[in-house]
């Protein structure tokens, strides 16, 4: 197991090799060695993009591309290009692992706040039904409201002030939809709300 980091950020380089042991971080200084071999064993890469170009090989393990000032734009391109996290390189230490981990496991990370304005750009979808009623089932109404304000692209906090309830209330609300659904995460469930393809 190995965590390639293509970073000069001591800060960020020690967090990693604290988290994951100093021999399961590999950091490089040139990207194209790992476009040239991505070597086996790499679960991810985690790369300051503000230093580095994201590898472009179609044979990298997943990518955590890290940015000193994220943005919606920046994100919205490199999902496009395959990226499957993206955010602040000086991220509190229990997010960035939880970025990792997440892309790890295949799944999409973006901050809070740019995670909402994507949700908040997708288009309703054309399938010709309505998933939302069919998610819907066996959750509860406090459940079914928290899903509407998803779809509408609010943040945890704008949800909690809306219902009067704590950010915990709205949190375990989260966690119910996801269990009860299937599906994993924020993004998965506001792309269904929408009307696209459900992920579950």
């Amino acid at each position: 197991m190995a965590i390639v980091c293509l970073s000069n950020d001591t800060s960020l380089i020690s967090s990693l090799q604290m988290r994951y042991g100093p021999e399961n971080v590999v950091v490089l200084v040139d990207e194209r060695k790992l476009e040239q071999d991505p070597g086996s064993g790499v679960e991810a890469v985690v790369v300051d993009i503000s230093l580095f170009q994201v590898p472009a090989s179609p044979a990298s393990p997943p990518i955590l591309a890290l940015t000193a000032v994220p943005s919606i734009q920046e994100a919205v391109g490199l999902l496009r290009t395959g990226v499957r996290g993206y955010g602040n390189r000086k991220m509190r230490k229990e997010n960035l692992f939880l970025a990792l981990e997440s892309v790890k496991a295949g799944h999409i990370w973006l901050p809070p706040d740019i995670l909402v304005l994507l949700i908040d750009l997708i288009p309703q979808g054309n399938t010709g039904s309505a998933p939302e009623e069919d998610l819907f089932v066996g959750l509860s109404k406090r459940e079914q409201e928290v899903a509407g304000y998803i779809a509408q692209g609010m943040t945890n906090q704008a949800m909690a002030e809306k219902m009067f309830v704590s950010l915990r209330t709205i949190k375990a609300h989260l966690s119910s939809i996801y269990d009860k659904t299937g599906l994993r995460n924020r993004l998965e469930l506001g792309l269904c709300l929408k009307g696209h393809k459900c992920f579950h």
